[in-house]
């Protein structure tokens, strides 16, 4: 049976999904009380043993387990100050005066034009609907950032199951494990052994000291989500970062023209000092978005173009940090395949899987008799 828990609290029993047979699934349903409870702590019956190297293998991994968990909230708060704080007063106070300075326009040029449509999008009564049009975008994308935001910090990014251990077989030396080796596309890849989850991690996870969990294929860990970015939530994460980026460019070209209709207001300005004056004093909190907005904008977007790479490469964060791969990636494909997998078949997809040696460690590697011919999750 496979038993999921976060922490001490009292467990629910529900009946295991169908087709997979692990008896019973116990959920914890209680908010966590430390960051490595947030995560649910799943543990399998290894007497029928599962490498998690298959897609197949790997769905059963997640039915067994809760799909959304609980954020560190205390990680949450620097997230709020310096990013929702700061969108939720563009959408309340500059979002809304920009609509009405385009509602305003729009009545000045109709009435000046004897009610001209414009239906082009050109001409004067075609720029209202320009301006009504990106602070409809800015909103948008500030909608859709909130999602994706609660989809990534709640998702489970997916924990491997490890096994259940005793007090006294937590105490045995780990250096007695011999090491394992996978042979895919011709590349030596050393399966590594977790000395918290007494498991073989599974290829492309890792064991997240913050977590305590080990995470199929593992990015990174996200203290702006309290959250952990694997498998399960990396789409969602992408998508944050997406609509983010596009929402801190627009909510930016938006402010610029509000300040810039702002200071066409009022009598004339004489000389430099009076310009200065309205721009950072009468209007110094929207000069101070525009700018938190440019360099949120920019840094997002390297961001998303990094990500954007290494899923060309079929590479997550962890692995392309640590250089890991050091002769050939060997779940690398072509760049429509890679980004397909990411976006259509996150499990993975079938690639023939060998038993190998490597001269590398002075410990006997152990075979994976189990797998023989089998296929091997990318």
């Amino acid at each position: 049976q496979a038993v999921v828990g976060c922490g001490p609290a009292r467990p629910l029993r529900l009946p295991s999904p169908a087709g997979v047979g692990c008896g019973r699934v116990d959920v914890t349903a209680a908010m966590p009380r430390r960051p490595s409870d947030r995560l649910p702590l799943v543990q399998a019956d290894l007497s029928k043993p599962s490498d998690w190297l298959s897609p197949g293998e790997i769905q059963d991994a997640f039915r067994r387990q809760p799909c959304h968990v609980w954020p560190d909230w205390a990680s949450l708060k620097l997230t709020f100050a310096s990013v929702l704080v700061p969108g939720a007063l563009f959408v309340r106070w500059i979002f809304w005066q920009a609509a009405a300075s385009a509602a305003e326009v729009a009545a000045a040029q109709a009435a000046a034009a004897d009610g001209a449509d414009g239906a082009d999008g050109a001409g004067p009564s075609g720029r209202p609907r320009v301006a009504w049009s990106r602070a409809a975008y800015s909103a948008l994308w500030a909608a859709s950032a909130l999602l994706g935001f609660a989809a990534a910090a709640c998702r489970n990014p997916g924990v491997v199951p490890r096994a259940p251990v005793s007090g006294n077989e937590a105490m045995k030396d780990d250096s007695t494990v011999p090491t394992r080796f996978v042979l895919i596309n011709g590349a030596n890849i050393k399966q590594r052994w977790c000395t918290t989850c007494k498991v073989y991690r599974p290829l492309r996870a890792k064991h997240c000291s913050y977590c305590d969990r080990c995470v199929f294929r593992f990015d990174h860990h996200c203290t702006w989500l309290g959250n952990c970015i694997g498998l399960g939530n990396y789409r969602s994460f992408l998508f944050l970062i997406a609509t983010t980026t596009l929402f801190f460019g627009h909510s930016a070209v938006v402010t610029f023209e509000v300040l810039r209709h702002d200071m066409r207001e009022g009598p004339a300005l004489d000389g430099r000092f009076q310009f200065l004056r309205r721009l950072f004093i009468f209007n110094w909190g929207k000069s101070l978005y525009i700018v938190y907005a440019i360099v949120m904008f920019l840094a997002f977007f390297v961001l998303i173009l990094y990500h954007a790479i290494i899923i060309a490469q079929n590479l997550t964060t962890n692995e392309h940090v640590r250089d890991y791969y050091l002769q050939r990636n060997p779940f690398d494909a072509t760049c429509t395949d890679n980004y397909r997998q990411v976006f259509c078949c996150p499990y993975g997809r079938d690639l023939p899987i060998g038993n190998s040696n490597s001269s590398d460690d002075l410990r006997p590697a152990q075979p994976l008799q189990r797998l023989g011919n089998s296929k091997l999750s990318a």
